[in-house]
């Protein structure tokens, strides 16, 4: 069985991104015995090590993690029923807080209400985030169940064996994201054919997009890396879709291939193709819930946090600390600032912008930001990468030979530098990304499973996409010519970039 999560010596790693202080500290102290227990968990990974963007386990702990999830799926114990409508139900819960804690008016609450209203917060995510990391040996699991499966039934060079997997693996129901993507290019099409002007809209325009943005705009936000999505993001998606049509793309066919209705067309040939037996359907159909929850626990971290965020930008103006400098700051320090605590000076904030270590022994959570000592951790702790012209990962979006300049992206900040035409190269994608997946020619991650959002967003938007390559972002470089054969999960540097 292959693995979702890398093997090196000791440990198991994984690319993981920039976020912000504040949610890396939230998640590094989410998997303790107490929230495991409420997913059905019995092994915690309460050891790790987050550096220079990768995370490190322990591997005698990552492994026993690992098999626990993968037996209670290959037992068929009735483990993963009620683990995922528990998991669903706490992801909905999480996701009505956003717009009820956006309603709220933080400046007449005292700091001993904000405190609470924040802890309790904090208490929910750690218990979603606990139940995050199953979602690795899920779709490990799955991925080769499936596959499994479709041998028994046709052969291996099958034109579609992979398309079927691909298929099979699609959320059972449209996601936030899918239908923000929906909902956009139909009003586009509806501004095309009134003839509205992008430039100066009618009224009628203007409140279609207000209401739009009123539902969607978190989507944007992301983890706190980025602002909501604004009036002008809007337009300028709308002026990408316009170029589309300009190039010779039929707008009535963009609107199907971002709709709900694309995807059980595709469900319904497959289903008709491969003809699965009740105990294959079944799979089938854990594995399309496995995507929708993996999917909506994203959007429901992200639509709670938004909420929270006018909480964060209260706790900053009366601390008066710079408000887009908050989500740099630890759990610990947010919680002192409440109790009149000084929040970090600015010498501190600028070494943590240049870098930050952060460590978890026995489900202690430390920030590390002097250099010496992040330098002393680099000794222990790397990933040798070797150097290579070609990268293989797996198939997650079906297309041709695909060539184009990468724009290395390792957080949402970065993805401005994604122009129509170019391969976007990225650790992994969140809803957040979407803008820049939109033009991109192709989409290439070092991470991720089937469930995953590069995988699912790839697939709706028709781009090209490999995943799992494990060591992309370290091997590929900015404006590095690729090509990409979206046929056989290859990624090859055609021309490297010469360097400023």
């Amino acid at each position: 069985m292959s693995s979702a999560v890398a093997f090196s010596g000791k440990w198991r790693i994984k690319p993981s991104g920039q976020l912000p202080i504040f949610l890396r500290f939230v998640i590094n102290s989410s998997f303790t015995k107490e929230n495991a227990s409420k997913s059905g968990i019995r092994n915690t990974l309460p050891n790790r090590t987050y550096l220079n963007h990768m995370m490190y386990w322990p591997a005698v702990e990552y492994n026993k993690f690992e098999r626990e999830i993968i037996n209670h799926m290959k037992r068929d114990d009735g483990w993963y029923e009620k683990f995922y409508q528990q998991q669903l139900k706490i992801s909905e819960k999480l996701y009505a807080k956003g717009p009820e804690l956006k309603r709220i008016n933080w400046r007449f609450k005292s700091n001993t209400q904000i405190e609470r209203v924040l802890v309790a917060l904090l208490a929910e995510y750690r218990i979603c985030l606990c139940a995050w990391y199953t979602q690795y040996p899920l779709d490990q699991y799955f991925e080769d169940t499936l596959e499994k499966n479709l041998i028994k039934r046709l052969p291996a060079d099958d034109p579609n064996f992979r398309k079927y997997v691909l298929t099979f693996t699609d959320p059972h129901t449209e996601t936030n994201v899918a239908e923000e993507r929906w909902l956009l290019v139909k009003m586009a099409r509806e501004f095309f054919q009134n003839k509205e002007k992008l430039s100066r809209l009618s009224p009628h325009g203007r409140a279609k997009i207000e209401k739009h943005l009123d539902k969607f705009a978190y989507i944007q936000r992301g983890l706190a890396t980025s602002k909501p999505y604004s009036f002008n993001d809007i337009i300028n998606r709308f002026k990408e879709i316009q170029s589309q049509v300009r190039n010779g793309a039929d707008i009535n066919d963009i609107v199907y291939q971002a709709s709900q209705k694309k995807i059980n067309d595709d469900f319904c040939w497959a289903l008709r193709q491969v003809k699965p037996d009740k105990k294959f359907r079944r799979v089938i159909d854990l594995a399309r819930n496995n995507s929708y929850l993996r999917n909506r626990r994203v959007e429901a971290w992200f639509n709670a946090d938004y909420g929270a965020s006018f909480i964060y930008a209260e706790v900053a103006r009366r601390a008066r600390f710079n408000p887009n400098w908050i989500m740099e700051v630890s759990v610990p320090e947010m919680l002192g600032a409440l109790h009149g605590q000084p929040l970090p000076a600015k010498t501190e904030m600028q070494k943590r912008f240049k870098n930050y270590a952060m460590v978890v022994r026995k489900g202690e959570t430390t920030l590390i930001t002097d250099p010496k000592k992040i330098k002393m951790f680099e000794h222990a702790y790397f990933v040798d990468v070797a150097h290579a012209d070609e990268i293989q990962g797996s198939m997650a979006c079906l297309g041709g030979i695909i060539r184009g300049r990468a724009k290395v992206c390792l957080d949402k900040n970065e993805i401005r530098k994604v122009k129509r035409g170019d391969i976007l190269v990225a650790q992994y994608t969140t809803p957040d990304f979407v803008p820049a997946m939109e033009k991109a020619a192709a989409i290439v991650a070092d991470q991720g499973g089937l469930s995953s959002h590069a995988a699912i967003v790839s697939r709706e938007l028709g781009v090209p996409c490999v995943i799992a390559t494990q060591n992309g972002t370290r091997i590929i470089h900015d404006n590095d010519l690729l090509e990409v054969d979206a046929r056989k999960g290859a990624v090859r540097i055609l021309k490297r970039a010469r360097k400023k």
